[in-house]
């Protein structure tokens, strides 16, 4: 790539920090004014630093949403970064008994887009496979 006199950078709000970073510091050497617009919304970021905290104290975490939809993807590339025993569902209906052998503890996230329904449902079976009789701590 030659070098450029001006360049403008826009992200996808739903896109990873991390990535948009990769991006801007291989432009850096190309570009001599560079400018960047941040449009990554504060929940998204949220949800990304939660994720990566839960991934790692949890031992299987369950990502629902759907496998097209970019923010569910990212949190689960998140948390499988952190944690292989990671998985994404649409539904309760994906959830498998063996997914939850020798677990404790399982941390649940969820696409922005992902009715409360389908959350629900899916909080409600992972319950009844492990005998919760402890409840949930719920992070807003």
């Amino acid at each position: 790539m030659r070098r450029l006199k001006r360049t403008g950078i826009v992200n996808q709000s739903t896109q990873m920090i991390e990535n948009v970073q990769e991006i801007i510091n291989i432009l850096m050497q190309k570009v001599y004014d560079l400018r960047f617009i941040n449009t990554i919304c504060f929940p998204t970021r949220r949800n990304h630093e939660q994720i990566k905290e839960l991934a790692v104290q949890c031992d299987v975490m369950i990502v629902i949403g759907s496998y097209t939809s970019a923010n569910s993807k990212r949190l689960t590339q998140l948390s499988l970064e952190r944690n292989k025993r990671s998985y994404q569902v649409t539904s309760s209906s994906e959830l498998r008994k063996e997914m939850f052998d020798n677990c404790n503890s399982v941390g649940i996230s969820a696409g922005a887009s992902t009715p409360d329904e389908i959350i629900q449902a899916v909080v409600n079976k992972i319950k009844k496979i492990g005998r919760n009789t402890e409840g949930v701590t719920i992070y807003e």
